[in-house]
């Protein structure tokens, strides 16, 4: 019989919901390995876009995609993390200041000076979510990641704010607790997702973590580890979809099965002679098309797709400082030569994160990038534990106060 607490992380995304099964065992250190131990993956019935439409259908999804998690797993779960969608949430900076009384810094200092950070003014309809530490000062030494047992009197602490619209964390809160579980928190999407696929020389030397989902495509730049930059596009993997449908005549189902059968980012690695078979149920009558047509179709669009993260990039300041690269995530980027394209596109070295750091059990069974949030969350879940012990939110979310230093 497996020893642990179990908890379970579920990734509302717009096409599919995700669960993933964790056990936290006693006495875990935060830098012990996770073992993952079940996995549900079920279509995204009720969702419009990244948001919910359905509530009934949004619950039977949740409630299948963590019973099969559970199945695999052999155990019950009652808590879940579950995500929140990145482009309902805002950021802002803020500052924390305290006079210490004693010689040194405690980490009871460092947690009153965080209280002071978070004490902003939320925006309307909002909740607070995260606040994250970004770094300290002692007595105006600045750029300090763990500032307890320093000598000092004065003790800064920069924080960035995260919040989310509060209707929307009403709706997955109660999908949750429809479903039978108790929503222990909410988690920005992209910031489980980072836990899972970014590596700490990653976020110490300069990364952007790119996640194109279904319905957005997410980005958030590290640096000196701490979060520089955080944006949402409107466009994912399902325009791209789209874009096939319209393209090759045929219904959007059988597009998402030619775009995930024979799909590819770049049109000159096709074979120009290849032939698909498709229905051509819009055109009334089964038919053949080249593949370097599909393929010339995906490129356009996930080219345009990066385009519009490079954009974003410089915009924001932060392209010339991505010494690490990029980072790929999400399920839109699981067709062959997406980092071929992305090289192109940013001239900056690119890899495709994967879930696999600081886990064992079926960690194999995660080596996709479209799991990479949910597995985040049980690693974001198992973090708490061991910080403190399991808690169980009585509200649609427990407040966060800030994530664990061996994440940040």
């Amino acid at each position: 019989m497996i020893q642990g607490a179990g908890i379970v992380g579920v990734d509302v995304g717009s096409t599919k919901t995700s669960a993933v099964v964790a056990a936290v065992h006693p006495g875990r250190k935060p830098t012990d390995p996770l073992e993952i131990l079940g996995l549900g993956v079920t279509r995204s019935d009720g969702m419009n876009g990244p948001d919910i439409g359905n509530i009934e259908a949004a619950t039977q999804a949740v409630r299948t995609a963590i019973r099969q998690a559970e199945a695999t797993a052999g155990r019950e779960v009652e808590a879940a993390y579950v995500s929140v969608p990145s482009g309902s949430v805002r950021t802002s900076r803020s500052k924390g200041v305290l006079q210490v009384s004693g010689s040194e810094i405690t980490p009871a200092d460092v947690k009153r000076v965080q209280e002071v950070g978070r004490a902003v003014p939320i925006p309307p309809g909002h909740e607070l979510i995260h606040a994250l530490s970004q770094r300290y000062a002692v007595d105006h030494r600045d750029g300090i990641r763990d500032p307890v047992g320093m000598a000092g009197t004065r003790l800064e602490a920069d924080l960035c704010i995260v919040t989310a619209d509060m209707a929307i964390c009403h709706d997955l809160a109660k999908v949750v607790d429809r479903a039978g579980y108790r929503p222990d928190e909410l988690v920005m999407a992209p910031l489980a997702t980072a836990l899972a696929v970014l590596e700490d020389a990653e976020r110490e030397a300069g990364v952007a973590l790119v996640e194109i989902g279904g319905a957005t495509t997410d980005v958030l730049v590290y640096g000196g580890h701490r979060l520089l930059h955080a944006a949402t596009l409107p466009w994912g993997g399902s325009i791209v979809t789209r874009d096939i449908a319209r393209g090759l005549g045929v219904h959007e189902d059988e597009a998402s099965q030619l775009k995930e059968r024979h799909g590819g980012a770049l049109r000159d690695r096709a074979d120009s002679q290849e032939l698909l078979d498709v229905s051509g149920a819009r055109h009334g009558r089964a038919r053949r098309v080249s593949r370097e047509l599909l393929l010339h179709i995906i490129e356009q669009r996930l080219d345009e797709i990066l385009g519009l993260v490079y954009e974003e990039l410089e915009t924001s300041g932060t392209l010339r400082g991505l010494e690490a690269g990029i980072v790929l995530s999400g399920g839109g980027v699981s067709l062959a030569h997406t980092e071929d394209l992305a090289r192109s596109v940013f001239n900056l070295p690119v890899r495709t994160g994967i879930p696999s750091l600081g886990l064992t059990g079926m960690a194999e069974g995660l080596a996709r990038p479209s799991y990479s949030t949910a597995t985040g969350l049980v690693l974001y879940g198992a973090s708490r534990a061991s910080a403190g012990g399991l808690v169980g939110a009585t509200r649609a979310f427990a407040r966060v106060g800030g994530w664990l230093r061996e994440f940040f």
